[in-house]
């Protein structure tokens, strides 16, 4: 039959099409499952404790300090911003770092963040944070998803049939299964 042919080469085109998009949304959809407090899929946190000067007794925190206390942990990244987390707490914000600093001891607890290459930009695109067009071809993708599964489901068979039919109700049972035992 000429469908079935019309079948194979739409499933095979919209397959070769899709093959990059999948692989980015599997691997960046594992990496999002498995975000806890311990591992964050698109950025590298690291926490460093340090010390520095105190702040003088009967001073306040001024821009002076600032510049002492980035220039004693040799911190030379983009100053943004400094606020007090309470009176005895400030933080500093650089580019990909905060320094939290104890004013009384000079005790300092840095957070370092920098983006996880490859990981970061996966997961930008898989969690949409663009908006915009990205939506469009995010769409474009989720039907051609749609398209794939239907053109390989015309596909079957003979004895592959009922192996198909188990397999793809298996497919939608699950989901269904597992949001009726949680819900």
């Amino acid at each position: 039959m000429r469908w079935r042919k019309w079948n194979f080469i739409l499933h095979r085109d919209i397959g070769y099409l899709c093959i990059g998009l999948t692989l980015i949304y599997a691997i960046s959809g594992v990496a999002v499952n498995h975000t806890s407090h311990s591992f964050n899929p698109s950025y590298t946190i690291e926490k460093s404790a340090a010390t520095v000067s105190k702040l003088e007794d009967g001073k306040q925190p001024d821009r002076e300090y600032v510049n002492q206390v980035l220039a004693e942990l040799g911190e030379t990244g983009t100053f943004k911003n400094v606020a007090m987390l309470n009176p005895s707490t400030m933080r500093i914000f650089i580019e990909g770092n905060s320094i939290d600093v104890t004013l009384a001891t000079g005790a300092v607890i840095q957070e370092k963040i920098a983006r996880k290459p490859g990981l970061f930009e996966m997961n930008y695109l898989h969690l949409n944070k663009h908006k915009k067009s990205w939506t469009l071809i995010a769409d474009i993708y989720a039907i051609a998803l749609g398209l794939l599964a239907v053109t390989g489901l015309l596909m079957i068979r003979g004895k592959n049939k009922l192996r198909g039919i188990l397999f793809t109700s298996a497919g939608i049972a699950l989901p269904l299964l597992f949001l009726f035992a949680v819900l």
